[in-house]
């Protein structure tokens, strides 16, 4: 992949409200492919439907690639309660299937929207095919109470700055210890379309949290896919969620980071397509 590829075009679709718990119906997602099964990407907490790029390219040969835009990201309206649970993020993403009339898809989610994409299918475990897990994110609530609190002042903190700080800020943290310039650029264009409203209330859904508590309840085929240089959700936190989950695979590649989908496009996809297609 060592081309740039184009994005689809933004589309907007009207959901359910009341089921997606948002204050308005607008949802936003690009859309890729038209093949007989649909592979849903679900976006990280700094993140947006753009982060997927090159899965756009690579997947929609063979599937309908649908990546959404969570309930406060990028046109999509915000949820009505300011500290939305886990769980309220789930229905937000059954009511995006329901208005696009997909019944069940392949479930791949980002570090933030790994958490939503495995509460997920363990509480609408019919609509989830397989189910892939990067830079996996176990949620805060395990953590010490003081460290919950430390990354909760964190967030806000970063909200109040805004989202061209928080760009110039968090890409490092974000990729591994040799980014090429191609990835910088991308992670940074992501964050810097983030709204902060949007953004605590997916880190207050973090906060509390904690995937392991109902990973048993996940039935679909599951892989973790966890940089080894990942900052932000260390191996440990992948291996800790691929032993919750009954029968899940990890793949740990070297050298990489918190964002596979940008620093290892081509390994991702190849990795994808080889899950979704057991």
């Amino acid at each position: 992949m060592s081309t740039l590829p184009r994005l689809p075009e933004l589309q907007l679709v009207a959901v359910d409200p009341q089921l997606a718990g948002m204050e308005g119906a607008r949802m936003s997602y690009m859309q890729a492919g038209t093949g007989p099964e649909t592979v849903l990407l679900l976006h990280g907490i700094g993140s947006n439907c753009c982060g997927w790029r090159y899965m756009f390219e690579a997947l929609s040969d063979r599937y309908r690639v649908v990546a959404w835009n969570a309930p406060g990201y990028y046109l999509s309206d915000n949820f009505a309660s300011t500290d939305p649970t886990n769980w309220q993020y789930a229905d937000a993403l059954l009511a995006l299937m329901d208005a696009l009339g997909i019944a069940a898809a392949h479930v791949a989610g980002s570090s933030f929207g790994s958490m939503v994409g495995a509460s997920f299918a363990a509480r609408h475990p019919t609509r989830v095919r397989c189910l892939a897990l990067l830079g996996a994110s176990r949620g805060q609530k395990w953590l010490p109470a003081e460290e919950r609190a430390r990354r909760l002042a964190m967030r806000d903190a970063t909200a109040r700055e805004g989202a061209v700080a928080m760009a110039e800020k968090r890409w490092q943290v974000l990729l591994g210890p040799n980014p090429d310039a191609m990835a910088i650029a991308l992670t940074k264009d992501v964050l810097m379309a983030t709204h902060p409203r949007g953004l605590m209330q997916s880190a207050r859904a973090s906060d509390t949290t904690d995937v392991c508590e109902f990973a048993a309840r996940i039935a679909a085929p599951t892989l973790v896919i966890t940089g080894a240089c990942d900052q932000v959700n260390p191996p440990a936190v992948g291996q800790a969620i691929a032993a919750a989950i009954p029968g899940c695979r990890m793949e740990m590649p070297e050298g990489v980071g918190h964002l596979p989908k940008l620093e290892a496009p081509a390994l991702t996809a190849r990795l994808l397509r080889e899950h979704f297609a057991l």
